[in-house]
């Protein structure tokens, strides 16, 4: 009966009560879409990464992860790639060859990663075929030899274009130095203009047949069918593969692990500061009506209404106020971030800052379930706290003293 009453009393002066929420629901939404494109941002980052540069798991020889020598290998690569890609969970396997090494053009020269590569099991592996537009070529069309996929960074940094030569030399297992002329066959454009900037993709057949000799697998690449079975797949793969050196996505690259971590945290940051903010507002709100109402509310208690009553009726207020504007608030954060995340966000003005980061220019703004739970906690918690002053307040309203207020 008491919260009927109070929810009635929200209503007794409309315009005001209608300000109150009107600010906790733009407030909020606001804030939750701000948390949505943060949140899009980073999953964003996190999945091109997985697709065009880590993959989920990542098998190594330990020795050659201190230095990245050429010599350092894993024994029976193909045995092992087989093992992992009969274990539950794993979609795809493939092996890869790395050596560092330098490509020059008659413009410029760089030091840049070489990674060799089976083209059919990449594809399983990797998206980074996708990343080539339909005027940059291709991902090792054709039978020709000495083919080249590079980044879009690196091609403007050695001022070359589609069906270009490049000189690419490295340093083979044997300690021998090695080059030869490769033709640019495609040129890839990712998020991550570091990544552009220092990698490019040869047949691992092309490194072998120029050194006459078995450059070797140094990295097994697995793709599991979903993100979530890492762990389990982790664990198993370090049981079975003792010697070798197993790593998930998060522990190659822990700058991505790290910004997963704290984005979590940014969000309910930014999401309690706002709260935090419309507490004011509320309770100010609050102490007016307490204010405005002292003479009514000494009346009820000289008839006989209980203290507690008054209380739970003014905590009744605050919180419906406070829910109804966070229930409209979540509304219309889901709308807004539905409506985003099928069209996008175009943030190309500024790709390049963007980009030096791994970030898409493109967003797609995006919020779990789980968010919208622990934010309905949130402005509960909020509305409750809110209410405890202007409660208080009214309680400590002498009845014959608050009759008297004109």
């Amino acid at each position: 009966m008491i919260f009927i009453i109070a929810f009635k009393n929200v209503w007794r002066n409309k315009v005001r009560s209608l300000i109150v929420i009107i600010a906790v629901t733009l407030g909020l939404a606001g804030g939750i879409f701000t948390a949505s494109i943060i949140t899009g941002m980073v999953e964003q980052k996190i999945r091109s990464g997985i697709s065009n540069e880590v993959s989920h798991i990542q098998v190594h020889n330990p020795e050659f992860l201190k230095n990245y020598e050429s010599q350092f290998v894993i024994p029976l690569p193909d045995s092992i790639a087989g093992i992992i890609s009969k274990m539950p969970f794993v979609k795809a396997v493939c092996v890869r060859t790395r050596l560092t090494g330098m490509a020059a053009s008659s413009n410029s020269a760089t030091g840049i990663q070489i990674v060799g590569v089976n083209p059919a099991l990449e594809k399983k592996v990797s998206s980074l075929f996708m990343a080539i537009p339909d005027s940059n070529g291709g991902y090792f069309t054709g039978s020709r030899k000495n083919q080249v996929v590079i980044g879009r960074k690196l091609a403007d940094k050695l001022k070359i274009r589609l069906k270009s030569k490049v000189v690419i030399r490295f340093q083979n297992p044997d300690g021998n130095l090695t080059e030869a002329a490769f033709t640019v066959n495609g040129i890839f454009q990712t998020a991550n203009t570091a990544f552009d900037e220092t990698n490019v993709f040869v047949r691992k057949r092309d490194l072998d047949q120029l050194t006459g000799t078995d450059n070797g697998i140094h990295e097994i690449a697995v793709i599991l069918d979903d993100i979530d079975n890492i762990p389990v797949t982790e664990t198993a793969l370090k049981n079975k593969l003792r010697g070798l050196d197993v790593e998930n996505w998060m522990e190659i690259r822990p700058d991505m692990g790290m910004i997963t971590s704290a984005i979590a945290i940014e969000v309910y940051i930014i999401l309690g500061i706002i709260l935090f903010a419309l507490a004011f507002g509320i309770v100010n709100t609050m102490l007016m009506i307490v204010f405005e109402r002292t003479r009514e509310l000494g009346m009820l208690m000289a008839v006989g209404m209980s203290k507690s009553r008054v209380f739970r009726m003014i905590m009744g207020e605050t919180i419906f106020l406070t829910v109804i504007g966070g229930i409209c608030g979540m509304m219309l954060s889901s709308f807004l971030v539905a409506f985003f995340h099928q069209r996008g966000i175009d943030l190309s003005a500024f790709s390049k800052g963007l980009g030096a980061y791994g970030f898409d220019p493109m967003i797609y703004p995006f919020i779990s379930r789980e968010l919208y739970i622990n934010l309905t906690v949130m402005i509960l918690c909020t509305g409750v706290l809110s209410a405890i002053i202007p409660a208080r307040k009214a309680l400590r309203l002498k009845p014959v003293d608050a009759i008297r207020i004109e």
